[in-house]
């Protein structure tokens, strides 16, 4: 990959830009499989896809063209979502640990990672500017997570899919050219 310099374009697919894409795509399979397999087991195919997605984090950070753009910051994005994907499957996981009255918790797991997801994107926006894009897809999230109670739990793994690959898909054009 050609070295960026300061008077170069900046191309279409930068590094955030490849890692959105790549959440989105891992979203949409992992809350599909979700909605049609309920199952506790299912944690481990979601710990599969949190590796995949944080593993092509970690390995964009190795890239040249993440040092020479001055990325450094996004070291703490993905501290942010380490620290939110590794609480979401600890809250993913109790209510499937024994007969606790966490069970009760399992119905609602698709609204708990749309407001999860919310707020990881909230989270995200404090430490890479600028903020709106964040604010607003993971505003989109909460709020579906909201419909979901208000209109039917039925299909929440769907939306939290639809909605999180969305929220992906817009921080494409919305985030900037980084």
């Amino acid at each position: 990959m050609p070295r960026e310099t300061l008077g170069s374009p900046v191309p279409f697919w930068t590094l955030c830009r490849r890692v959105y894409l790549v959440w989105a795509i891992l979203l949409g399979i992992g809350f599909a499989a979700t909605q049609f397999h309920q199952e506790a087991n299912i944690n481990w195919l979601w710990l599969v896809i949190s590796l995949i997605g944080l593993g092509y984090m970690v390995r964009q950070t190795a890239l040249p063209e993440f040092r020479a753009a001055g990325l450094a910051h996004l070291y703490f994005v993905g501290l942010v979502w380490t620290l939110v994907i590794a609480l979401g499957m600890i809250f993913s996981v109790l209510p499937f640990v024994g007969r606790t009255p966490l069970a009760a918790l399992s119905q609602y797991l698709g609204v708990f990672w749309l407001w999860q997801m919310g707020l990881g994107h909230w989270l995200n926006g404090l430490v890479d500017p600028p903020r709106l894009p964040y604010w607003i897809t993971g505003g989109i999230q909460i709020l579906a997570g909201v419909a979901c109670l208000v209109w039917g739990l039925e299909w929440q793994f769907a939306v939290a899919g639809g909605i999180g690959a969305l929220a992906m898909l817009l921080l494409i054009p919305l985030h900037g050219s980084r």
